[in-house]
């Protein structure tokens, strides 16, 4: 049937060159300012007894870059950035994917910072935080659940915030990634980290991945959850993802697959206008929870019995737990979590580990900690202090990314000046420019040699 051809050439599509420019900017707005005194006292009343003491104010810009969208054509999307205020020092990127939205304009983009974007940009990393296609300026359905789309949305962000960097040589970012979500937001994390693995070696090279809490088996495991005919505590997941596949690969229309009461209303329900718990209200005043009321019979029944039905079929092609990651991974779920099984995460673990993997961990949180929602800010911020050991901060001067500036640097620096090394990075250029004049030569040794007698 036709669209088998089209949901063969949408996958296809992603793997391709583009004539545009992916990431590049299209506009930057600074958006928030905090000073690091207003940033102390709000992670303080944030965090409370948990509270963490931090080094810098922070500025955070909206970014609107060029990406793909589902169909693989050029389209637009926002983000945010936030960088620290600090001099002649060089920082790493920590890229936060975002649990399940869809309000539009709930994006961060739109709102400034949130606790733990301060927290991130006032301990030394540029904060980076794509709104995903369909929120923020992006105005599509929002590929809720569909790898390359999500993949690619993250990744052409940090390929501007990147530009953005190196179109400035008085600020760098040092060779640091490390990437975190949660829940739609660690299977962003580890779509993200798959295509960059795989398709991107050369280009991104990741600190440590930390995937937490999300729908990795999408065709196995969360299809016998959806199937239960049980009460589900956020009923609008659901149908999120069957309309996200009907829209992108072609396979009919929303009649096809849901009750003609549902079907009437699903894509207003799901433009963007309005937020999960209205839709949950809406379902459940209407009687469409367990999520499985809204669709057709027939369709639940032929899906159920065969194996090989279109849905299955797509669902498998966007199951992320049967590869083998390479990046340092740690993959975080809770032993209580009623949304997303941590079978998920079990599965992907055991499969990494067959498949070859060997710096690939698993860390399953005690039912004590509750939920889904309950166990987020502990995973989060277990995520974050490992991601902080891991930390490099690099000074003006730092040309071997070391995070000290010694011999080898000044050796280093004389070969960039008599052209004895010609491939150098943006931030090998930048540190070598120890005197921030956008010359490198004898002064930035003269000043880096004084630097080094100068320090204990």
């Amino acid at each position: 049937m036709w669209y088998f051809f089209r949901a063969s050439l949408l996958i296809s599509l992603f793997s391709i060159l583009f004539s545009f420019e992916r990431g590049s900017i299209v506009s930057i707005q600074e958006i928030d300012y905090e000073s690091h005194a207003e940033i102390q006292a709000n992670i303080d009343n944030d965090l409370g007894t948990l509270s963490i003491d931090i080094d810098y104010g922070a500025t955070m810009y909206k970014v609107v870059y060029e990406t793909v969208d589902g169909f693989g054509d050029s389209t637009i999307a926002s983000g945010v950035f936030a960088v620290p205020e600090g001099e002649n020092e060089a920082y790493g990127i920590l890229s936060w994917q975002h649990g399940t939205a869809i309000h539009r304009d709930g994006a961060q983009s739109n709102n400034g910072f949130d606790v733990l974007s301060r927290v991130v940009a006032a301990s030394g990393f540029v904060y980076v935080a794509a709104d995903y296609l369909g929120l923020g300026v992006s105005e599509t359905v929002h590929p809720y659940i569909l790898k390359y789309p999500t993949a690619n949305a993250v990744i052409d962000l940090i390929r501007a915030v990147r530009n953005y960097y190196s179109e400035d040589f008085a600020l760098s970012l040092n060779r640091q990634l490390t990437l975190i979500g949660y829940s739609e937001g660690g299977y962003a994390t580890l779509a993200t980290q798959m295509v960059m693995e795989q398709e991107l070696p050369d280009e991104f090279d990741i600190t440590v991945s930390f995937p937490m809490a999300g729908p990795y088996d999408v065709s196995g495991i969360m299809v016998d959850v959806m199937l239960e005919n049980t009460y589900y505590g956020e009923p609008f997941y659901m149908p999120y993802t069957l309309y996200s596949y009907i829209h992108y690969y072609g396979i009919g229309d929303v009649s096809d697959y849901f009750v003609p009461d549902f079907a009437v209303d699903v894509e207003d329900l799901y433009s963007g206008t309005y937020g999960g718990g209205y839709i949950n209200s809406y379902r459940n005043n209407n009687g469409y929870n367990p999520p499985i009321a809204c669709m057709l019979p027939d369709v639940v029944t032929e899906f159920s019995s065969d194996e090989n039905h279109i849905l299955h079929q797509l669902l498998a092609e966007n199951d992320l737990f049967d590869w083998a990651p390479q990046s340092l991974t740690y993959l975080f779920h809770a032993l209580g979590d009623e949304l997303v099984s941590h079978e998920n995460s079990i599965l992907a673990y055991d499969t990494f580990i067959a498949n070859g993997s060997e710096d690939v961990h698993i860390e399953l949180i005690p039912e004590s900690f509750g939920g889904h929602a309950e166990a987020a800010p502990f995973a989060v911020l277990t995520a974050y202090s490992i991601g902080e050991q891991l930390q490099l901060i690099n000074p003006k001067g730092d040309v071997t990314h070391d995070a000290m500036v010694d011999i080898t640097d000044l050796v280093f620096t004389v070969n960039i000046i008599m052209s004895i090394v010609t491939d150098v990075d943006n931030y090998a250029l930048w540190a070598a420019d120890f005197n921030s004049d956008t010359i490198i030569d004898i002064l930035d040794l003269v000043n880096m040699v004084n630097y080094i007698l100068s320090q204990p």
